[in-house]
Order: structure tokens, then C-alpha cells, then sequence
């Protein structure tokens, strides 16, 4: 099991207020920088500092955790590798790495039982920066995906169920997400897997024989189907984008999860950084996006602070009239959302 040294200190003084996790982050960077730095361990101030952490990790040793070195991992190498120092934010990668750093930092939830969110998301399309109407939504599911609850009428009703939703490539039961790697070249490497098996599925049921008994009418549009086209690069990379921001979007992740989630984003090609940024909410954050077919931003919202995940927003960039579609106009919001609460918790109707 995995520790950091400032939850050592926290356990051996049980009445100390927890440390901020970015503070615990910035503290465990300085003493594994002071630790690794020869120049200074030669001063008195120094060797103090390398005291500490040598003190840290033999009592690591003695309660039989272990600690991450700079850059390394814990255990046998198959946990994910711990950057050793915060950056400052400039880009997609920076941001990744900081929250790769913060979550190591979060204690690992010992078998939570049930994942509880509050999303809200605006109803109607607007255009501006200002949700229209806006619908929240409170669910409790279980994170061995059997049972799901939710308010119906002021009552809570819990039936059983994973209540995930698929869409063929996507699934959001928790025995999934909980099984994500936290490597984010791993994790990228898996969605776009997923996508193309998604291509797959769809010619296997294209080459499927028409049903002998299937109306007329039927058989002539089912010939009449064009075969499925293998996505493009930009396709793929779209496609893998917006399934990075779904899995996010209406459950609780694991702090390791989501910062691999957020490496994952910053790895596909075109994908860039906004410092400034606002959700459904009206909490300031930042953001990472990716314009989608040449009229569409793509928004993934973060906290700067702590790196929990928003949001999310879709707004057009300019005027656009897609085939089929409704047409849109230039900073018409098409999607907006937001998760305002969440965390795990003992039992259903339970709230963080």
C-alpha cells in the first residue's frame, strides 16, 4: 500500500487538521528535492531536511508501506510513475503532470461501496456565456455496478442495476472505470482500442445476412446501407477526446484515474491549454479543448487548485450548418455541464 510522508506525519499526530493536498504535494516535492541535493545536504539546514526525510522513510520501512522516489514508483514498478516536481502551467503536459503529482498525495479509498454526484447541466442551447435553464441530477450507484439509486418525488429509490450508459464504446459502470490504468500512454492506447473495436462491430453487423423473412421494404434499405468507413486520424482523435471527457462527466474517479485521464488528453494531437476558464457553476478554472470539425470547441474544465475535474463545455465557433443537423451559431453553447458534488460513501442517500 502506498503512503506519501506528510500522511506519516498526519498519522502519528491524529489531532492535527489535515495538510491541503496541494500543500502536502509542494512539502513532498522539497524534501525529495532536498534529499536528492548534495549541496545542500552539506549545509546544517540541509542535513536537517535529510534527516526528516530519512527519518520518513525508515519509518515507511518500519510500518511496511512504501514511499515513491523521485520520479519512481512504489512497489515492483506497476504503479504509476510520481513526478517529483509541481510546474508552472503552460500547456495540456503541465497540467497532467502537476495533477499526476497532487494525486499522489490522496489516500487510496479503502473498497468504497457506493459513488455519489450531483451534475447540473443547462437544458436549453445559449448563446453567450450564461446558462439558460439548467437541470440537476443526484445518484448513488454501487461500485460493484449492481445497484443504483436515485430521487423520484422527493423520495430516494434504489433499484438494482448498473445504471451506466453505453454507447457502444463507452461504458461508465464502476467495476470499468475503476479498472482504468493509470499510466496515461496505457490509457490512451486502451480508448483508441476501444474505438476501433467500435469500427469493427459496426462492419460484423454490416456483413450480417438480411433476414430471408424481413419485409421488402426492410431488405431494400438494409441493401441499400452504405459499408462503414474507417475513421480518420482526426476522427479517431476526436472520437478519443470526447470519450475522455464522457468518462468524467457523471462519476467519481479516483484522483490517479482522473490525472491519467487528463496525460491521456494532453497526448492527442491537437489538444491545448485555456489558464482561464468558468463552469456551469460559476467556478473559475482552466481548460484543456480541442476544436472539433473546424466549428466546435471542445472543453474539458479543471480546478487550478486541486486539479478535480469541473466541467464541461461545447460552444460553436463560428456559424455552421451541419448536414442533417440543427444548425448552430457563432458562441452558441450546444453542451454544458458540470459535477457539483461528489465522493464515496457508506450507503445510498448519503451525501459527502
Amino acid at each position: 500500500m502506498k503512503t506519501d510522508e506528510i500522511t506519516l506525519f498526519r498519522e502519528g499526530r491524529p489531532d492535527v487538521p489535515e495538510y491541503d493536498r496541494m500543500a502536502k504535494a509542494r512539502m513532498r516535492v522539497r524534501l525529495l528535492n532536498e534529499a536528492e541535493s548534495p549541496a545542500r545536504s552539506r549545509s546544517l539546514f540541509g542535513r536537517r531536511r535529510l534527516l526528516v526525510a530519512g527519518v520518513l522513510a525508515g519509518a515507511a520501512v518500519a510500518a511496511g508501506v512504501v514511499v515513491a522516489g523521485p520520479g519512481g514508483q512504489g512497489g515492483g514498478g506497476g504503479g504509476p510513475a510520481v513526478p517529483d516536481r509541481l510546474r508552472t502551467v503552460a500547456g495540456p503536459e503541465d497540467l497532467a503532470h502537476n495533477a499526476a503529482l497532487v494525486a499522489a498525495t490522496e489516500p487510496i479509498a479503502k473498497s468504497p461501496r457506493w459513488a455519489y454526484v450531483k451534475t447540473v447541466f443547462a437544458g436549453t442551447r445559449e448563446g453567450g456565456g450564461k446558462p439558460g435553464k439548467t437541470l440537476s441530477r443526484e445518484i448513488w450507484r454501487r461500485t460493484d455496478g449492481k445497484r443504483f439509486a436515485v430521487v423520484e418525488g422527493g423520495r430516494l429509490k434504489v433499484a438494482n442495476g448498473s445504471k451506466a450508459v453505453s454507447d457502444g464504446v463507452r461504458r461508465l459502470d464502476y467495476p470499468y472505470l475503476l479498472s482504468l490504468p493509470d499510466r496515461p500512454a496505457e490509457l490512451l492506447a486502451r480508448i483508441y482500442k476501444a474505438i476501433d473495436a467500435d469500427h469493427a462491430r459496426s462492419v460484423a453487423a454490416w456483413n450480417e445476412p438480411i433476414p430471408k423473412d424481413a419485409p421488402a421494404r426492410t431488405r431494400a434499405k438494409l441493401k441499400e446501407r452504405p459499408k462503414p468507413v474507417p475513421p480518420t486520424a482526426e476522427e479517431r482523435n476526436a472520437r478519443a477526446f470526447e470519450l475522455i471527457s464522457l468518462h468524467m462527466r457523471d462519476a467519481v474517479l479516483p484522483a490517479r484515474i482522473r490525472a491519467a485521464l487528463y496525460g491521456a488528453a494532453a497526448k492527442i494531437p491537437g489538444v491545448r491549454y485555456e489558464p482561464r476558464a468558468t463552469d456551469i457553476a460559476g467556478r473559475k478554472g482552466v481548460t484543456l479543448y480541442r476544436m472539433e470539425g473546424g466549428y466546435l470547441r471542445s472543453e474539458i474544465i479543471v480546478d487550478p487548485k486541486s486539479y478535480a475535474y469541473l466541467g464541461f463545455r461545447i460552444v460553436a465557433i463560428k456559424d455552421h450548418r451541419p448536414v442533417g443537423l440543427v444548425p448552430v451559431k457563432k458562441g452558441e453553447v450546444v453542451g454544458w455541464g458540470g459535477l457539483v458534488e461528489s465522493g464515496f460513501v457508506a450507503k445510498p442517500g448519503q451525501r459527502p
